[in-house]
C-alpha cells in the first residue's frame, strides 16, 4: 500500500507515524512545503523570544524518517491532485502515485487587504522564516504594532517585549481573546498586558498601514488614533489551505470537507488538520489536529474502523505568563437558559456555566486549581448541579467532584 500526505506538520506526521504501526509494510511518502522538517510551530514563540534556540524547535532527529522508512521532500508543494490517475503533480513538475492520500496542507496566515499591507515591514507568524525575518528587525527600545488580540498576537507582543521592545496590540472586538475569555477575565488580563509594558487598543479597527522611511511604521485607525512602530505584525487568524483541493474537483466550504471517517468528497483521499472542516467547523487549533489524524490513519490502513465526532473547543495554555484554561460555552448569549457561576481573586478567576446542571463552559484565569477535574467533567458531561456553592468559593480543592 502506498500512502502520500500532503503537509508534514502537526497533522501530517501524526498520521505518518500512525499509518507506520498499523501498517509497517506500506510505503509511506510526506511531501511538505518547508525546507526544513517537522518543528513545533506553537514553540516559535519562545524561539521569537529567546527561551529555545533553532536546534530545539525540531521533533524529531535527522534520521528519524529514515528509521522510519518514511519518504521526506521538503520544499515542495502538491500543486495538481489527479484523483482518478491517483497521482499528484509536484511543484517541480514531477509526479507521485498513491494508493490512499491524505491531506494535511494546514492553513496560510491571513492579511486583511489595508492600504499598505503589502511593504516592507509587515508581517505575519506561522512558520520558522517568519520567525527568522522577525529576529532581523528586533531593536531594543524601539516600539512596533501587532493586529489581532488573540492568543499568537499577544505571545508575540509579550516575546518581544521580554526583547526590551514595546508593544501596542490592536484588537477589532472589544476585549482580548474574546473566543477564549469573558469581560471579567479579559479585563484582568488587559491589565496584567500594561504590567509589562504592552498597550491594547480594543474594538479598533484598521484603516490603513502607514508608511515610513523603511517601510511601514503604524497603524491608522478609522477612529483617528495612531499606533506608531518600526514594523506591523499582523494575527489576524488563518484560512485552510483549499486551493489544491478545489481544483481537483473535491469538495470545500471554509476548509476541505470530510465526513466522520475524515473521508473527502474524492475517493481514497482524506484530510486532517487545519485544513478540514468538519460538520461545518474549522479548528485550527493542534489537539483536533492530532485526533483527526488518528482517525484518518486508521481509515486509511482499515476503512470504516474508527469515526472523529469532533472537538471540544479547548484552550489550555499560558498566555503572557498566565494560566489561562477555556473550554466550551464561556460566552452563552441571553436567550441560552444557562447558569453562570463565578470566583475571583485578586489575581485570579474561574467561571462554570451550567445547562440544566451539565457543565457547558468553564474559565480558569490565573489558576489551575480545578483544571484536570472540570477537563473531565466537561469530556464526561458531569451534572455539577449539586456543586454549585463549592463552584462560587475560588479555594474549594474539588474533593469529590
Amino acid at each position: 500500500m502506498r500512502y502520500l500526505i500532503a503537509g508534514g506538520w502537526a497533522a501530517g506526521t501524526a498520521a505518518a507515524q500512525h499509518l507506520r504501526k498499523l501498517d509497517p509494510s506500506s510505503e509511506i511518502a510526506v511531501v511538505d512545503a518547508e525546507s526544513v522538517a517537522y518543528y513545533s510551530r506553537p514553540d516559535l514563540i519562545d524561539y521569537l523570544a529567546g527561551r529555545k534556540s533553532r536546534d530545539q524547535l525540531f521533533m524529531h532527529a535527522q534520521d528519524w524518517y529514515g528509521e522510519n522508512s518514511i519518504a521526506l521532500t521538503s520544499g515542495r508543494s502538491i500543486m495538481h491532485i489527479h484523483t482518478s490517475e491517483h497521482q499528484v503533480t509536484l511543484d517541480d513538475g514531477s509526479m507521485l502515485s498513491y494508493d490512499r492520500m491524505l491531506l494535511a496542507n494546514g492553513a496560510s496566515p491571513f492579511l486583511p487587504p489595508l492600504p499598505g499591507a503589502d511593504q516592507a515591514g509587515v508581517f505575519t507568524l506561522r512558520t520558522l522564516h517568519d520567525a527568522d525575518a522577525l529576529l532581523t528587525r528586533i531593536i531594543p527600545g524601539a516600539s512596533f504594532v501587532v493586529v489581532g488580540g488573540g492568543v499568537l498576537g499577544l505571545e508575540a507582543a509579550r516575546s518581544l517585549a521580554e526583547r526590551e521592545m514595546r508593544a501596542t496590540v490592536i484588537e477589532f472586538a472589544s476585549r482580548l481573546l474574546p473566543n477564549q475569555l469573558d469581560e471579567r477575565s479579559a479585563q484582568m488580563l488587559t491589565e496584567h498586558l500594561q504590567s509589562l509594558g504592552i498597550t491594547a487598543f480594543l474594538a479598533a479597527e484598521s484603516q490603513q498601514v502607514i508608511s515610513g522611511e523603511h517601510g511601514a511604521a503604524g497603524i491608522l485607525l478609522k477612529d483617528g488614533r495612531v499606533a506608531e512602530g518600526e514594523f506591523v505584525l499582523f494575527s489576524t487568524g488563518v484560512r485552510p489551505n483549499v486551493a489544491v483541493a478545489q481544483e481537483a474537483g473535491i469538495a470545500t466550504g471554509r476548509g476541505v470537507q470530510v465526513n466522520d471517517f475524515m473521508q473527502t468528497s474524492a475517493p481514497d483521499v482524506y484530510a486532517a488538520g487545519d485544513v478540514v472542516e468538519h460538520r461545518g467547523r474549522v479548528y485550527g487549533i493542534v489537539p483536533p489536529c492530532l485526533e483527526q489524524a488518528r482517525v484518518a490513519a486508521q481509515n486509511m490502513v482499515s476503512p470504516g474502523t474508527a469515526t472523529y465526532e469532533g472537538s471540544i473547543m479547548s484552550s489550555s495554555l499560558k498566555t503572557c505568563g498566565v494560566d489561562v484554561l477555556s473550554m466550551g460555552n464561556v460566552n452563552p448569549t441571553q436567550d441560552q437558559d444557562v447558569e453562570a457561576i463565578q470566583a475571583q481573586g485578586q489575581q485570579t478567576y474561574r467561571k462554570v456555566v451550567l445547562e440544566n446542571g451539565i457543565i457547558v463552559g468553564v474559565i480558569l484565569y490565573g489558576t489551575t486549581n480545578g483544571a484536570r477535574q472540570l477537563q473531565q467533567a466537561m469530556r464526561s458531561h458531569a451534572d455539577l448541579a449539586a456543586f454549585r456553592d463549592r463552584l462560587a468559593d475560588l479555594d474549594w480543592d474539588f474533593t469529590g467532584i
